[in-house]
């Protein structure tokens, strides 16, 4: 990443959170673009409990655990989210080190657990636990296990492909399919800490700005440029996108599987 990183300034975040509430209280918010939410530690709790004040009915979180303890799970538990995504990708820590250089398998296998049950012993049913495995070379000779011991302790597992983040890695097992259009692009709007809207989720280095939160609303966004790439994609007119979206085969990649 090229980018510069940094944090939302909580006067923006209120503005994004205002205006989708005003728009669609169904629309699921997703409390980061790339990044570890934990991080920010108590001052994360009071950002969704404003979006669950405002009304919006799915308010999720993507971590990688390694922070998940049962102090923050209570946090977690009494702001209200209602999903947490944990990305742990492995079912032994041999692989584990590998692909997350730096975590914990045991301590995350640990918290996610302590989270499930947490839920079980308060009595509620949220945030939902998924955990989610990303197939990829390293992997795959764990993915059977991985669902099933996940699955028997209560999370829903998220299977997924790896992308190549629009062509700078290589992705998995890429298919010569008839191109459609991309989900991301198509169905999501992602806004980096500072305001600007990047293209698409693969887009973490806000190569293409669509735009900035600080300056115009959401939804005079999602109707300027992306509307007319969306039409592009609609319309099979690939050459209109940006030179890294044309060559990009993520589109292919954008489903998941879930067991439960």
């Amino acid at each position: 990443m090229t980018r510069k990183k940094g944090t939302m300034d909580i006067k923006l975040f209120r503005k994004i959170i205002d205006e989708i509430a005003e728009k669609d209280k169904s629309v699921r918010v997703w409390m980061v673009f790339f990044g570890e939410a934990l991080l920010l530690k108590d001052k994360l709790y009071p950002l969704i409990s404003y979006a669950k004040d405002k009304g919006l009915k799915d308010v999720v979180l993507n971590s990688n655990g390694n922070l998940l303890d049962e102090k923050v799970c209570l946090g977690l538990i009494k702001s209200g989210l209602d999903a947490i995504y944990v990305g742990i990708d492995a079912f032994s820590s041999e692989v584990y080190q590998k692909l997350r250089v730096g975590g914990n398998y045991e301590k995350v296998v640990k918290n996610v657990n302590t989270l499930i049950q947490l839920e079980k012993r308060l009595r509620v049913n949220k945030p939902k636990v998924f955990v989610q495995f990303v197939e990829m070379e390293e992997n795959e000779e764990e993915t059977d296990a991985f669902t099933k011991y996940w699955s028997d302790q209560g999370a829903i597992v998220k299977i997924r492909p790896k992308v190549s983040w629009a062509g700078t890695v290589q992705s998995w097992k890429v298919k010569n399919l008839q191109r459609y259009p991309c989900y991301w692009l198509m169905r999501t709007l992602n806004i980096c800490w500072d305001g600007r809207v990047a293209l698409c989720s693969c887009d973490y280095d806000a190569k293409f700005v669509a735009g900035n939160v600080n300056k115009d609303p959401i939804q005079s966004i999602w109707s300027g440029k992306l509307k007319e790439l969306r039409q592009a994609q609609t319309e099979g007119r690939w050459e209109l996108l940006p030179k890294f979206c044309q060559e990009c085969k993520d589109w292919q990649f954008a489903r998941a599987d879930y067991f439960q």
